[in-house]
């Protein structure tokens, strides 16, 4: 397999591909590519840019975990056809903690959410709406320099984004993980990933590569 050729300060002793992915951090990266409809779009780059390398670490995971037809096609096929009986509790128990017993009781009945094609629906919008946060969140990414009154800006909303919004985030995201179901119960190392395209770069040496280009 081709290796991108770099400069690095890393011995080879030291250099391995250690990264795991899992449900968790695949999810992250749909939130990063997918617009609020769940559609994927440009995910054929081929060039060795930091872009290029995160894009293709993304599309290697979702092939390894049989998921290619989401690419370029939204998310109608991200939702596995088995959902486990802990995983539907589980999300039982967060719907129920989350609307309250007035609530909950509208849509607790005995098949609600049984059948895939409702757990894509809820996925669907529980995805637009985890989404919009995910813009608030990045909404000062790559920023390096401002005036006082915008870091004044970006302090009070970091904290807000910390104390109030982030419990948010993470409640809608196991949720989502939740609803995925049974296909995503694999864990990846780098490694494994590799005979499906996964870009043969550290972390470390990605890391490089982002801050030559600044």
């Amino acid at each position: 397999m081709k290796r991108i050729s770099h400069q690095y300060n890393e011995s080879m002793e030291e250099r391995k591909l250690d990264g795991i992915w899992n449900l968790e951090r695949l999810l992250q990266e749909l939130l990063c590519y997918a617009d609020e409809s769940g559609i994927i779009r440009d995910m054929e780059p081929s060039d060795d840019s930091p872009y290029g390398i995160k894009v293709r670490r993304f599309v290697a995971a979702m092939k390894a975990y049989g998921k290619e037809d989401v690419l370029n096609n939204g998310i109608e096929h991200i939702i596995s056809a088995s959902c486990s009986e802990d995983k539907m509790n589980e999300l039982w128990q967060l719907l129920r903690s989350n609307l309250g017993d007035r609530y909950f009781a509208v849509f607790a009945y005995a098949d609600f959410l049984d059948r895939a094609c409702e757990r894509k629906h809820l996925f669907e919008a529980l995805f637009r709406y985890r989404k919009g946060l995910y813009r608030v969140e990045k909404l000062w990414a790559g920023m390096i320099e401002c005036s006082r009154t915008i870091a004044l800006a970006y302090r009070l909303t970091s904290n807000l984004n910390q104390t109030q919004i982030k419990a948010v985030s993470d409640v809608i995201d196991r949720m989502l993980v939740l609803l995925m179901g049974d296909d995503y119960d694999k864990t990846f190392t780098e490694d494994e990933l590799l005979p499906f395209g996964y870009p043969d770069v550290t972390d470390k040496e990605l890391e490089d590569m982002i801050f030559d280009n600044w």
